[in-house]
């Protein structure tokens, strides 16, 4: 009778040895309804596409980059010049995309847009504009813009800050409500958990308290009207980019301030 007893014992044994018992295996849910949350509060996303199984070059590491333009395959760097204007822009070669010609005058007429929207007298003024590109694969292409103009007669030299997403493929610019929620955005602008690229401790936290004074309603409106194509003859007051689902925007602060700041999203860390 004991031996009777003893085998099934220790089969039920063997069992739990090779599947285990109680609750030890039990699909651990925290980091899913973490990730749910961040994409929750999150810019909408776009359903995966064709674009994705094409390896994006992107900067290394943006934020330890030198100043200037990077390189990329099948992407070079053009300099308008007249005067005291200098205007780097990016051109691509038919290599990345079948519509190079086309794409070519967008980017350039982009870049170039600078210039009547802020006024400048290419005879008198004095504007130096570099061009940086973050990432470029055969579907798009992003360029960062940074400069000074100099304006004759003027009491201070003011920071230019623009940037441009361009569909290589549609031949058409790509702004902020492709991949963001401008409410959004600006809701986050206006929260304690706001990022920004590139200031000093001192810097960031003027540039909090100047944020402090705006509101959600005004920040909306900034980033409904941001980026390429202009809205009018102006430039927006926001540009922005997304790279590695990072996404980085623009506010107008004041020149003490040093005329614009860049906001850092990263929808992972919500």
């Amino acid at each position: 009778m004991k031996r009777t007893l003893i085998i099934p014992a220790l089969i039920l044994a063997g069992v739990c040895a090779v599947w285990g018992c109680g609750s030890k295996n039990k699909t651990d849910l925290t980091s899913a309804h973490t990730t749910a949350a961040a994409e929750t509060m999150a810019p909408s996303q776009t359903e995966p596409s064709e674009e994705e199984s094409v390896p994006e070059v992107t900067a290394a590491d943006e934020s330890s980059e030198s100043e200037g333009s990077s390189s990329f395959s099948g992407v070079t760097v053009d300099t308008y010049s007249s005067n005291n204007i200098s205007i780097e822009y990016p051109s691509v070669s038919d290599s990345l995309s079948s519509n190079a010609s086309a794409v070519n005058e967008l980017l350039k007429n982009n870049a170039l847009s600078v210039i009547s929207a802020y006024g400048i007298d290419e005879a008198s003024d004095s504007l130096s504009v570099d061009c940086k590109i973050i990432s470029a694969n055969k579907q798009r292409l992003t360029a960062v813009y940074t400069g000074e103009l100099s304006v004759s007669g003027g009491a201070h030299p003011t920071a230019v800050y623009y940037t441009n997403t361009v569909d290589l493929e549609a031949v058409s610019d790509i702004g902020l409500s492709t991949y963001a929620d401008p409410y959004t955005m600006a809701g986050y602008v206006m929260s304690d958990d706001c990022q920004f690229q590139g200031l000093t401790a001192e810097q960031e936290q003027a540039v909090k308290e100047y944020k402090a004074e705006q509101s959600v309603s005004a920040y909306q409106k900034i980033f409904q009207n941001a980026d390429f194509p202009l809205k009018g003859d102006s430039f927006p007051e926001s540009f922005s980019y997304e790279v590695r689902g990072e996404i980085y925007l623009s506010i107008p602060v004041p020149h003490a301030l040093g005329d614009y700041a860049i906001v850092v999203f990263t929808p992972e860390t919500k």
